[in-house]
């Protein structure tokens, strides 16, 4: 049986659709947020939502101290060379530990288009 071009290409089409949808589970949850912290050392960076851009400069831990935020994630196993201080971000994680800010090791993560 010999498939036409148009059949293979909509069934690529059907599998990438279906690769992407399987990609993060639906049991991830998602952090939206700022890169504020590139930790090379430890490989991780410091997202933190709705950050203010005045306290990109701050030490993250003066920014932390000052209880203005209340949602801060560390991202571990990361390649820092990959992430800047500024960028938004979406991290998409299964489990964090409850520290502040929380610990996870991200499924997935997502740059946020600059328009």
């Amino acid at each position: 049986m010999l498939l036409n071009t148009s059949t293979i290409s909509k069934k690529a089409l059907i599998f990438i659709f279906l690769l992407l949808v399987t990609a993060c589970s639906k049991d991830d949850t998602l952090f939206k947020g700022t890169v504020h912290t590139v930790d090379a050392d430890n490989n991780r960076i410091l997202v933190i939502a709705q950050l203010k851009e005045e306290d990109l400069d701050k030490n993250y831990k003066e920014v932390l101290g000052t209880n203005t935020y209340s949602q801060a994630i560390w991202v571990n196993e990361v390649s820092p060379s990959k992430y800047k201080k500024g960028e938004e971000i979406e991290v998409f994680y299964t489990t964090s530990d409850d520290s502040f800010p929380a610990q996870v090791t991200a499924n997935k993560i997502i740059k946020s288009k600059i328009e």
